[in-house]
Order: structure tokens, then sequence, then C-alpha cells
């Protein structure tokens, strides 16, 4: 992993910064300008640009960069998790078989943990980026089933990833970012209409989260995304999708990816229509990777517990567009009512 990564912005898009940057992959090259194309503002910051070169010195790098990083003082406390993103791309990615954003430069900061990574630019390369709001078909989702079966595959109770403490499963933990009374405050908002009450009761979606840790626990446990909704999705030029947002990827059940990618994506009566199916594509397309399958009826148990994963993450949501947010808390609260998840899970 290059390093160190730089806390500032204008450094990232400095010539100066970006000559030594990416003179370690590319030995040679020189900056000539940059120039801001695009900035996109959440937790992160995501800018596209443009870079003039003096000299490539023979190197097929791209003229259309991204760069993502916690730039904003509002995202100060979000830059142990740049951290862990830079080194998916610096340590994991260059591994897996799934399709994800090429990388030119990955950094740590070594004093705030600051992680930035700069890939190609995916617009310019012309891929689509995906929302809540984007149409979604049964296929577009069997196609992502089947990049997740080969990142799970691939990574199936792996021995050394077991010993790897950055990838212990710590979903468990995110049931603390919220009190009761801040999570029951979201829910008794917009984003609770059409969602029963049985199901926005804050105790039982916290307690869901250790009710899955211990349902799965002894089991075999396989790198998971952990964050596969359509907004962390991009599809292509030739219509494979690809993952982004490499954050909260850690060692867990399988289930908890796939029930979180369809619930999200679907549209409810979609969902219901086409779950069963995509799930045996999945478990399918991961047998062909060398992974044994359940019991159906095993899987689709598992399935509909791990539904609840998918609403606590929507429920406690904050810093989306309050559009997307409300479509994805509708479809998971949905699922996870229709499947009675929290029931399952005995909370």
């Amino acid at each position: 992993m290059s390093s160190p990564a730089p806390t500032d912005l204008a450094e990232v898009l400095s010539p100066a910064w970006l000559t030594s940057a990416l003179g370690a992959r590319y030995p040679g090259v020189v900056v000539r300008s940059a120039t801001e194309v695009e900035r996109l503002e959440t937790v992160a910051s995501k800018v596209r640009f443009a870079v003039d070169y003096e000299t490539t010195a023979g190197h097929a790098i791209p003229s259309a960069l991204c760069v993502k990083g916690y730039f904003g003082a509002t995202s100060a406390q979000w830059v142990s998790v740049g951290s862990r993103e830079a080194r998916f791309y610096a340590e994991l990615a260059p591994a897996l078989p799934v399709q994800v954003p090429p990388t030119v430069y990955t950094g740590i900061d070594a004093d705030t943990q600051h992680g930035v990574v700069v890939m190609h630019d995916l617009v310019a390369a012309g891929s689509t980026f995906l929302t809540a709001l984007s149409p979604y078909t049964p296929d577009q989702v069997a196609a992502t089933l089947g990049e997740l079966a080969l990142l799970h595959a691939r990574t199936w109770d792996d021995a050394r990833m077991r010993a790897t403490p950055w990838l212990a499963p710590v979903f468990e933990s995110y049931a603390n970012a919220l009190s009761d009374e801040e999570l029951g405050a979201l829910l008794d908002g917009p984003r609770g209409d059409g969602i029963p009450a049985t199901v926005r009761r804050p105790a039982r979606i916290k307690a869901s989260l250790g009710a899955l840790a211990r349902r799965h626990a002894g089991g075999p446990v396989c790198l998971i995304h952990a964050d596969a909704h359509a907004g962390n999705l991009y599809e292509a030029p030739d219509g494979r999708p690809g993952l982004i947002d490499w954050q909260t990827y850690q060692l867990a059940h399988w289930s908890i990816d796939v029930a979180y990618h369809i619930g999200a994506v679907l549209e409810p009566a979609e969902r219901a229509a086409s779950e069963r199916d995509l799930l045996a594509h999945y478990l399918d397309r991961r047998s062909a990777h060398g992974v044994a399958s359940p019991a159906f009826d095993d899987a689709w148990a598992d399935y509909r517990a791990g539904l609840a994963y998918g609403y606590f993450m929507w429920a406690i949501t904050r810093r989306v567009d309050e559009q997307v947010m409300l479509r994805f808390n509708r479809r998971m609260g949905t699922a996870v009512s229709e499947h009675d998840s929290l029931g399952l899970l005995g909370v």
C-alpha cells in the first residue's frame, strides 16, 4: 500500500502529489494538471477529475480518475472507515474474482488513519451507477448474486482470513450505533410509513443483530460485502455488475449478503414472486464454484432471518437522499414483516 495519504483534497489534485502517488505504480509518469469534473458529498467525498499528463512514460494510465476520501469537517469521524476501504483495495481486491473499480493509488495517513483511494473514473469509462430509484429486474439481481457467489466461494471458510483480526465479524456491534430513543424517532417518521408497528420496535430491530450472530456462531463464514444495495452497484459497459463502497466487509454468513441484496433492490411484489428462484440461482452458482449447497429449506430459513440485517442498516441510515432512504426502508421493512424475520430470530 502506498502512503501517506493526504488529508486535504487540494493536495490530492495537485500535480506534485499526483506525480508522486501515481509514480509508485507507473514509474516516470509526470502530471501537468488535474481538473475537477464532478463532486459528490455523502459520508465520503467522491471527486471525478481529468488529468493532463506531461508524460505517461509509456504506461496505459487513464486520464479520467476518481478519488474517494473523507476530506470534509463533517466526515472526520469516518476516516477509519476510509482506511478499511483502502486496505480492501490494496490487500484483498487483487486476489478476488469479483468486479471492482481498478485503482491507481491506495494510502492511509499514519497519524489520522485517513484512507484515500484513487481509482479509474467508471463514469468516463461508460459504466452506469444505480440507485434505489433505478428500475431493477430479477435478471439484474441474478447477475449480482453471481458476483456474490464468486466472492463467497473464493473466501469460503478460509483459515488465513479467520486468523486475520481486521476481518472478524463486527455487524453485531452496529446495534450500538443509535439508542432506542434515537432509532424510534427515525422509525416514527416517514421512513416507517407502510411498515407494521410490530417490526418498528427499536429493541427488536437492534436485538436481531445479536440473534443473527448467535444463529451462525461456529458455522462456515466467508467474506461478505455487507452493504450490497443498489447504490453500491454499477454495471460495466458489457453489463457485468460491479461492487463499490467496500467499507463494511467482514467474515460472516453468506445469507446476510444475499438477503440484503434481494430485499433492498426489488419492489416487494417483484421480490415475493422471484426470491425463491433467485436464492436457488445463488446456491447453484456457488456450487459451480466448489462450495456445496445446504438443503434448500435450510437456506430459505437463513435467507428469511438474514433480511433483518438489511432492515437494520436502512433503519439507522441518515446521510442519504431522503427518497432513496424511504424506498429502501419500505422494501426491507416489508420483507422482514412478510417473512417474520424477527420472530424467526426469536426477538
